[in-house]
């Protein structure tokens, strides 16, 4: 019984922080380019791209009320820019995070746009501007959330007992809470391809730029009595991220890549290794996989393959945190997939002539 309030308090905890400071994250972070940085927008090579990610998590801890994370998203490189080596990309993409047993859930649409800036006359490196910017909205249902004084004899809980501001008797009335926002993103990204099989590129991205207020109404209302300083922000979080790719041989290829995130005093710092193997050169199948590890966190287990312009992916995280007596070592999957979409203009060819001389 005396362990009762301890644990309450740290799911009530748990809870409230999801509620003020969920932000998507995904192991294959390149594998969905216009979340990492609105830079990769229109930065490849052909008509568009089309391309969709997936996020499972801790269903072996919640349930059937995991995290879920599904996002689309397309981009297309569509204009010349004042140069004959620059170009102008747009996309646009939308994401659907479901998180935990309060069944928040953050829906957002973004359109993004960047300048493609060719270096040098040769064209081979790219330094590139986005922006992008969006809507948000953020929902839950307080009948959910569980809080200590909404206990009653022999421990059975009832909402309506409540009068905690977020359950019951809160500023909600019980019922689902929302609220939505406008929110803004912009990134640098510097690319170089150093030779016909080896190429180089490392970006930095800041989101949430103008930090909007997204606290729910009941929370807004009740702020005062919280008194949790800056709770009405979403903090600005901040990505850097590197890549490099090089062949080893005419079939193995490698490609180590980094990426560090930083929000509000929380970091993460992702590190992997890619390995390459071309399984048919003709019909350009290569088999990807690999390791990785998210400090403090999880191991990965990653896995794709590319057949000409279609690219799936998938990874698998073993969880190594302190939650791992929960989880038993049970992390997240992901899959995801991208195709490039190619069509070019058939040449207009002029009919010639030739006539003979005698």
């Amino acid at each position: 019984m005396k362990l009762i309030k301890p644990l309450l308090f740290f799911f009530f905890a748990a809870i409230m922080g999801t509620l003020q400071a969920q932000d998507i994250h995904f192991s294959l972070f390149n594998m969905s380019p216009l979340t990492l940085n609105p830079a990769n927008t229109g930065a490849f090579f052909g008509t568009a791209r089309v391309g969709g990610i997936y996020r499972g998590q801790w269903y072996n801890v919640s349930g059937a009320d995991g995290y879920e994370t599904p996002s689309f998203y397309v981009d297309a490189p569509i204009l010349r820019g004042f140069r004959e080596q620059d170009w102008i990309g747009v996309g646009g993409m939308i994401f659907n995070d479901q998180a935990g047993s309060n069944k928040l859930r953050t829906n957002a649409t973004m359109i993004s746009a960047s300048y493609h800036l060719g270096l040098g006359k040769d064209g081979k490196s790219v330094l590139t501007l986005g922006l992008q910017g969006g809507s948000v909205q953020r929902r839950y249902d307080p009948k959910n959330l569980t809080v200590g004084d909404g206990f009653g004899a022999n421990l059975a809980y009832n909402a309506g007992n409540s009068s905690d501001p977020f359950v019951g008797g809160g500023a909600s009335g019980g019922g689902r809470d929302k609220t939505d926002y406008l929110d803004f993103a912009a990134g640098l990204l510097f690319r170089s391809q150093i030779d016909a099989q080896s190429n180089f590129e490392l970006g930095a991205a800041a989101a949430h730029l103008t930090q909007p207020d997204y606290l729910f109404g009941s929370l807004r209302e009740n702020q005062d009595s919280i008194n949790v300083s800056g709770a009405d922000k979403r903090p600005m979080r901040i990505t850097a991220h590197t890549k490099y790719e090089w062949a080893l041989t005419d079939r193995w290829s490698a490609a180590p890549t980094a990426m560090f995130q930083a929000s509000k005093g929380a970091t993460e710092v992702s590190l992997q290794a890619w390995a390459g193997y071309m399984i048919n050169p003709e019909m350009q199948v290569k088999l990807n996989f690999g390791l990785g590890y998210r400090f403090g966190d999880a191991g990965k287990v990653l896995l794709g393959l590319d057949y000409k312009d279609l690219r799936v992916a998938a990874a698998y995280d073993v969880n190594f945190s302190q939650l791992n007596s929960a989880t038993n070592y049970q992390g997240a999957f992901e899959i995801a997939a991208w195709y490039i979409i190619k069509i070019y203009k058939d040449p207009e060819v002029k009919q010639t002539i030739l006539c003979p001389k005698f």
